[in-house]
């Protein structure tokens, strides 16, 4: 079964840049797309959600779409404004991407390739400043790898291959099938690397990976 694009657009959709530029570009890349105004529609076998975030759209709105969700899948933004502080919020909350309402078509076809590649799409200056962020919230933590002896974190074998494969970009199920586990199980497990290694999410784990086992990741 081929894996699914799905656009997810406003009951009084923006534009026609959904169904008339996008969803063709997404079937050039051998991906079956759907669309619809309803979460409820959306197959289980969906690799990209875009999700149509206008001008008028708050973020309390788009978290509310997200939570309809019951899968995993990659969510991407499309048709948003200049609005530098929501496209911040969303790529510190997990969201793949963000495409801009006057990016052209290359613009959109460099990052649907990247997206597939299981790459960010943002611009540079909105991964800078969520770097600037993650950097300012943690001045306490980076004084621990700096300054201070750390203490061994001593995580399983189970536990340094999950990150592993998390920082190639896998998700939770994903990382389940190569692994012959459960989802729940891979939950668990990163859990478990959370509270050892005193990281709050993914981003930061992935920060300490790359300070104390960089020869294990992917």
């Amino acid at each position: 079964m081929k894996s699914t694009a799905f656009i997810l657009q406003e009951s009084n959709p923006i534009n026609n840049i959904g169904l008339d530029v996008l969803a063709p570009l997404l079937k050039t890349q051998g991906l079956d797309v759907k669309s619809s105004t309803n979460t409820s529609d959306i197959p289980t076998n969906t690799r990209l959600l875009f999700i149509e975030t206008g001008e008028d759209n708050t973020w309390e709105k788009l978290q509310k779409k997200v939570s309809e969700l019951t899968f995993e899948c990659d969510i991407v933004l499309f048709n948003i404004g200049l609005n530098n502080e929501f496209a911040n919020r969303a790529l510190l909350s997990g969201i793949r991407g963000v495409f801009y309402a006057n990016d052209n078509t290359d613009v959109l076809m460099k990052g649907i390739r990247l997206l597939l590649e299981n790459q960010l799409w943002y611009r540079r200056e909105i991964m800078c400043n969520a770097l600037t962020r993650l950097l300012h919230f943690n001045k306490e933590t980076i004084a621990k790898f700096t300054d201070a002896p750390v203490e061994p974190v001593s995580l399983t074998k189970r536990e340094r291959a999950i990150i592993s494969l998390m920082s190639t970009g896998s998700k939770n199920k994903e990382i389940a099938d190569t692994l012959d586990i459960s989802p729940h199980t891979v939950k668990t497990h990163l859990y478990s690397a959370f509270r050892k290694t005193k990281c709050r999410n993914r981003i930061e784990l992935l920060s300490w990976a790359q300070h104390n086992i960089p020869n294990e990741l992917r």
